[in-house]
């Protein structure tokens, strides 16, 4: 039961972290709200006794779509149809940063390797979701999200777990921070691009991913609201934005992101040298990085440098890591008086608990410790039973002996003590036995897992060896001492046998 206890909450915890800082009011850590990671007593928490680490991590919800493959149905008739499959599974991906700590991960590989930090687009499928979609090792596949729209985002399976624990596997998806927060719509970025189709101008127009709030914008004249620069004419020229946001408790203007677009023209253009059809300009290149339009006098090139965002610095929060779990309770303590009511970016932050988050799995594990007393219960009785009645037998069978002691003066108590120290190896002989039979068969299951387990009931492949000395002793000197208190009252009939009844009918 220990074991198993132990190896339930190491998935837990290997899975998602003890602790877990999200922005106050999120009710799950896989829905907590965007949280900026510039947190400046970030490294205060880190000193606080029983903190091992401190992560950042982020989730996004996501929808896998596997390759196409054959497969095979039993149609109406009975008779086998081959036809074309291709599945699709709900899941959440998991970014973690570089500073993750990979082991219980590692120690769960049984195909390929870790993605590497280089490579935002690597993940690691769990065998059951590999199984289910059909996905191999080394497969590119396609992942939905959404962003302002849908979008597809292709992946390649670099690696594949199994756990066992299939309460995890069947939904997370591990990959880069990165990656999610280039999924996701948190933070702002600029970029600059151009609307020729205007009212004969040329129209240079700041575009704004994410959050668009309190934003002022400087063209080189200072900042002020405007989002586009109108010109009659283009020319060779490079034109820079940067990006505030003004804040409100401050009362003062933050740079939060630059862009940059680089013109080329054949000379200087107006708006009637553009090449139309339909009354729109003909795009010959049409591209995130250029765009090129056709014109009289030749092509005319947008060369785009797009701001790289406050996206990186957002993320779903960070997972602590505790030294011992057996001090959760103060570890939460001591992190909440440090954390909580500390506003940071205008927001408050919260402490959440695996306990808390994961409480269905958790109360079930609590609920194994009363199946544990029932079972020393039960064993204890059987063992008073099987005891009682042997030193019951031994009474009965030396009758006679114990009314020849009695006749040469011996008392009950005496008499009585014999017994119970024959009690007593008979005691210590069983426990001797079961010991070393047990402790046999603990080490062959802890080596060898012989006794298999479903993963799908029981969250694990094979019984589960937690050997703890203390426990090992406490179980024997509860069981040796329960049994000899109650060896008291059977050995009480020693007293009712009359010496010369014993004696005379032998």
């Amino acid at each position: 039961m220990r074991g198993f206890q132990q190896k339930i909450k190491d998935k837990i915890t290997g899975f998602n972290a003890p602790l877990f800082i999200s922005k106050a009011g999120s009710a799950h850590i896989f829905e907590a709200e965007a949280l900026d990671r510039r947190i400046p007593f970030l490294n205060e928490l880190q000193q606080i006794p029983g903190v091992s680490s401190i992560q950042a991590v982020a989730f996004k919800p996501l929808l896998l779509q596997s390759p196409r493959f054959n497969d095979t149905i039993q149609m109406a008739n009975g008779q086998d149809s081959l036809v074309q499959r291709q599945d699709m599974q709900g899941l959440m991906l998991k970014g973690v940063d570089t500073q993750y700590d990979w082991s219980f991960v590692r120690s769960h590989l049984v195909k390929g390797r870790l993605p590497k930090k280089q490579n935002i687009n690597e993940v690691l499928l769990s065998l059951e979701n590999s199984n289910k979609l059909n996905i191999n090792l080394n497969d590119e596949v396609s992942a939905y999200h959404i962003k302002q729209q849908p979008i597809l985002k292709k992946l390649k399976v670099v690696g594949i777990y199994n756990t066992g624990f299939l309460e995890y596997d069947q939904k997370l998806v591990f990959g880069n921070l990165t990656l999610v927060q280039q999924m996701s719509d948190n933070g702002t970025k600029i970029a600059l691009r151009p609307e020729l189709d205007g009212k004969g101008q040329f129209l240079i127009k700041v575009e704004v991913e994410g959050d668009a709030s309190n934003l002022l914008f400087d063209w080189g004249l200072g900042q002020d609201v405007y989002t586009a620069h109108r010109f009659t004419s283009l020319k060779d020229t490079t034109l820079t934005v940067y990006a505030y946001r003004y804040q409100n408790d401050g009362g003062r203007a933050a740079l939060i992101d630059s862009a940059q677009i680089q013109v080329k023209a054949p000379g200087v253009l107006s708006y009637a040298d553009l090449k139309l059809e339909n009354g729109s300009p003909v795009c010959l290149i049409d591209g995130l990085e250029e765009q090129v339009f056709a014109t009289q006098k030749g092509p005319l090139r947008f060369a785009f440098k797009d701001g790289t965002g406050t996206t990186r610095h957002f993320i779903s929060g960070f997972e602590v890591g505790v030294r011992d779990f057996a001090q959760l309770a103060q570890t939460e303590k001591a992190l909440k008086e440090a954390v909580e009511m500390r506003p940071v970016n205008q927001h408050l932050l919260q402490v959440s608990n695996i306990q808390d988050t994961e409480a269905d799995l958790f109360a079930w594990l609590h609920f194994l410790d009363f199946n544990v007393l029932i079972i020393i219960f039960l064993m204890l009785l059987i063992g008073i039973i099987n005891v009682g009645s042997a030193v019951l037998v031994l009474i009965v069978v030396r009758t006679s002996f114990v009314g020849l002691l009695k006749a040469l003066g011996a008392n009950n108590r005496s008499i009585r003590r014999i017994f119970l120290w024959q009690a007593a190896y008979l005691l210590g002989r069983g426990l001797l036995i079961g010991n070393s039979l047990a402790l046999v068969l603990c080490w062959l299951q802890d080596r060898f897992a012989l006794l298999k387990l479903d993963p799908a009931v029981y969250y694990l492949d094979a019984v589960p060896i937690d050997f703890s000395l203390w426990n090992f002793i406490f179980i024997n000197v509860l069981t040796f001492g329960t049994c000899m208190i109650a060896l008291l009252l059977p050995s009480r009939v020693v007293a009712r046998i009359s010496p010369i009844k014993a004696i005379k009918f032998q």
